[in-house]
């Protein structure tokens, strides 16, 4: 055998080993790359589901917030048209004989007229469920 062919023969071991190097090295680099891809996507998929459940859950507060202001406007504002009717009533039996009251002492009887506002208090009291049961029922 000659030196260049030894040389030559010693070249094409090298590049044999060398190309099974790179072929290692490149197969290793896809294995790592896909492992890499899976475990970012394992990630991603897991910050999305909780970043999901976080949009959920503020969804769900913002729409129970909503409806009970909504509710409470609502009682408001049926709150102002029972005030409303008993103000009304209250206008309406003021210049009304309907109501008077009689004091009795020992030694005489009197009539006069009865302080209104009591009344309607206490009619208020006694029948505001049921105006508003009328009203809204």
């Amino acid at each position: 055998m000659s030196l260049e062919s030894i040389i030559e023969h010693i070249l094409a071991q090298a590049n044999a080993e060398r190309e099974e190097i790179i072929r290692q090295a490149n197969d290793e680099r896809d294995i790592i790359l896909r492992q890499a891809k899976q475990e970012a996507e394992t990630l991603y998929q897991a910050n999305l589901k909780k970043e999901r459940a976080l949009y959920e859950k503020e969804k769900q507060r913002l729409i129970t917030s909503a409806r009970l202001e909504s509710r409470k406007d609502l009682l408001k504002v049926k709150q102002e048209l029972i005030d409303t009717i008993f103000e009304k009533l209250k206008a309406d039996i003021k210049g009304s004989t309907l109501l008077k009251k009689q004091i009795i002492t020992h030694d005489k009887r009197e009539e006069t007229k009865a302080e209104l506002s009591f009344y309607i208090e206490k009619f208020r009291f006694d029948y505001e469920a049921d105006v508003a049961r009328i009203l809204f029922g």
